[in-house]
């Protein structure tokens, strides 16, 4: 319990009749004894009606309940709603709000309300995760002032909840309900597929303008009396697993992201398009917490990758490449795409190109490494200075010896992918579905 703002406008009050009495007895006004009284009356009077005010502030009985979704989406703001009910005879007046976990910003508490007996009210307030994990919500409050307006005393109400933060899910869920080249067009993804190429076969058809004479079906031809094609479609029922880095190279930032929360997002989206076209998607991470989704296609497959990965985060550790190679050969025997995302740098040469030439022994490798920023910015900057200069030639060095890395990857047939983590999501599905026209996958 607290002192109001009118309880302390009060004593500020008589505060100012002492300072008063104080000085009329020092410089012995006439009218001192009457001051003194006022003083002393004030307090009494004030006293008294504290003491009563507080022994008549009590529990109220409210109906309290937070509407909370269970999962979030980083980044995403979102609504919180928390429905009152004043269950008490008299008039109610209050402060309302919540306690968030500090990984949300809360946006439209505190409020001030008025509730009528029996009135009932709902709250909408906004909520942003800013980091992923479990969100903790502690119990509603609700700061009661009394009736005489002398003291506030809070009150807490509802019980604590839980949501998981996840990565941004919300494109996937909407993507659910387009076809593939809405999709694709929605992701900004320019693929040209000429209809009927593929490597499986699917149905047969007419013979159409522009289809190749491979596609014609010679039986079915003299059988029908007019040209008939065969139809192709992408290998289905095949294999990606991710290989997602949480080494310390992975909490770089450029802007409010970090890079493994984009990683985080290409792996989403591009596992999305993979399950998709019928394909399964697995995943292992490495290097602080490790984790294994085996390979199973169907769309709950997302939701599996989901609660996976939404307490998921780099670590300081150094990332050993080598040692995450061994560990997938030994959990994924049958031949797939194998998805490195990284943070590569020129030193990592030796032990990355050790991994990939393991990995490469029964799957088809890809490395996807985000490019930081911060080179490009440099190389595209003026150079004004000595200092400039030698940040110049040291980005540019560091370029080098890493174009000569991806260029050995590239010698020992490693797909290679080096992009900013925003573009992460396009290149991966791009290369991915290059690879299943192509039937190298």
């Amino acid at each position: 319990m607290k002192p109001a703002r009118l309880l302390l406008q009060l004593l500020l009050v008589w505060l100012l009749v002492g300072m008063l009495a104080a000085a009329a007895t020092i410089l012995e006004w006439l009218r001192v004894y009457e001051i003194k009284m006022v003083f002393w009356s004030w307090f009494a009077l004030l006293l008294m009606l504290a003491l009563l005010d507080a022994y008549s502030l009590r529990r109220p009985r409210l109906d309290a309940r937070r509407s909370l979704e269970t999962h979030l989406a980083l980044g995403v703001r979102q609504t919180v709603e928390i429905r009152l009910e004043n269950q008490e005879p008299r008039r109610l007046r209050l402060w309302l709000t919540d306690f968030p976990p500090v990984q949300l910003q809360m946006e439209g508490l505190p409020l001030r309300l008025e509730l009528d007996p029996g009135e009932q009210v709902l709250v909408r307030y906004s909520i942003t995760p800013l980091r992923r994990g479990l969100a903790e919500f502690d119990r509603i409050c609700c700061r009661v002032t009394s009736g005489w307006r002398l003291w506030e005393k809070n009150y807490y109400y509802a019980e604590p909840q839980q949501s998981k933060i996840y990565p941004n899910y919300k494109p996937l869920f909407r993507s659910s309900f387009i076809g593939s080249e809405q999709l694709y067009a929605d992701l900004g993804l320019q693929l040209r597929q000429r209809r009927g190429e593929g490597t499986d076969f699917h149905q047969l058809r007419d013979f159409r303008v522009g289809d190749s004479l491979r596609q014609v079906d010679w039986r079915a031809t003299a059988r029908f009396q007019k040209p008939i094609s065969r139809e192709y479609q992408e290998e289905r029922d095949q294999q990606v697993v991710f290989l997602l880095d949480c080494g310390r190279r992975m909490r770089a930032r450029d802007g409010e992201i970090s890079h493994f929360d984009h990683a985080l997002n290409a792996l989403l989206i591009s596992a999305f398009v993979a399950l998709r076209q019928g394909d399964s998607v697995g995943l292992l991470s490495f290097a602080g917490q490790p984790r294994w989704v085996a390979p199973i296609k169907g769309r709950f497959q997302i939701s599996r990758l989901l609660d996976q990965i939404y307490d998921l985060d780099s670590s300081p550790v150094t990332s050993d490449y080598l040692d995450a190679a061994q560990q997938l050969m030994s959990r994924q025997p049958r031949r797939s795409l194998i998805v490195l995302i990284s943070s590569l740098e020129p030193q990592d040469r030796e032990d990355l190109a050790s991994a990939a030439k393991l990995l490469s022994q029964r799957h088809l490798v890809m490395v996807a490494s985000m490019r930081q920023q911060v080179l490009t910015d440099t190389l595209a900057g003026e150079v004004e200075s000595i200092d400039d200069a030698l940040r110049y030639c040291g980005v540019s060095h560091h370029l080098q010896d890493q174009a000569a890395m991806y260029a050995q990857l590239r010698s020992d047939n490693i797909i290679v992918a080096d992009t900013p983590p925003a573009f992460m999501h396009s290149t991966l599905i791009n290369e991915y579905m290059a690879l299943k026209r192509s039937g190298i996958f």
